[in-house]
């Protein structure tokens, strides 16, 4: 199985700490990264045989970075040229030729799991199809990727302004396409939207409500809220770093 890493943008609202450093190399207080983590626990599944990360702003440490992961797993780089001007849509879009080959997995490169996460997820689904992760919060916030449902936790809709009052759900930013028909689908649709300059700037997960309205079933299985964390703000950071201090990610 394939993973692929967005991992293109330039970390604004962590700036002056992403002014010299992507994002997904910010130290999290043990010497360890966000990429890193995320590679190991890809290299420690035993599902995930090759990484594709999709790089844009300063791409050439994350290139320097993966030196060091040669030998263990394959792995490369995919550069949007064009990361300063779209979103995370428009960098998976260049790994649409990669899509129908094998069965993939697409995670955000600001995520951080707990160790075993791919696999778990893999495990839980045994059939054919489209599904993304989700968990449960007491209460969400205007920054949250929510979720509402369609009858038996089928996606309906991901996107941020979905109301408060209507929300189900939060996506992790996290998914897994798995048989022929489903790769197939997925890189259709993806190609389709990038043809529509409105959709330059928009977040990959936009795709499944797209999907969702072709009559294409979008499955979720439910992680932990505490299975994850994601870092955008300072504040994510410092989180984070309370975490991997306490072995808790």
């Amino acid at each position: 199985m394939r993973l692929f890493i967005l991992a293109a943008g330039t970390g604004s609202r962590l700036m002056p700490l992403t002014k010299n450093t992507p994002k997904s190399l910010l130290d999290l207080g043990d010497g360890t990264t966000l990429l890193e983590r995320q590679l190991n626990n890809a290299i420690d599944s035993g599902i995930i045989d090759e990484i594709v990360i999709l790089t844009g702003y300063k791409k050439e440490q994350i290139e320097a970075k993966i030196l060091e992961y040669k030998g263990k797993i394959k792995i490369k780089t995919i550069y949007n040229p064009f990361y300063e001007n779209s979103n995370n849509l428009f960098s998976l879009y260049f790994a649409y030729n990669l899509m129908p080959q094998r069965d993939f997995i697409i995670t955000n490169g600001d995520n951080v799991y707990v160790k075993g996460i791919y696999e778990r997820i893999n495990d839980s689904i045994q059939e054919e199809g489209i599904t993304i992760t989700i968990d449960y919060k007491k209460e969400y916030d205007e920054d949250d990727m929510k979720v509402t449902f369609l009858e038996d936790k089928l996606v309906k809709k991901v996107h941020k302004e979905i109301p408060m009052d209507k929300t189900d759900a939060e996506s992790v930013g996290l998914a897994i396409v798995k048989g022929k028909l489903s790769r197939k689908l997925f890189k259709k649709k993806v190609v389709q939207m990038i043809k529509d300059e409105a959709n330059i700037n928009k977040y990959w997960l936009v795709v499944f409500n797209e999907l969702v309205k072709e009559g294409i079933p979008i499955n979720t299985v439910e992680i932990a809220e505490s299975d994850w964390r994601e870092m955008d703000f300072h504040p994510d950071l410092k989180d984070l770093r309370e975490l991997v201090f306490k072995d808790i990610l």
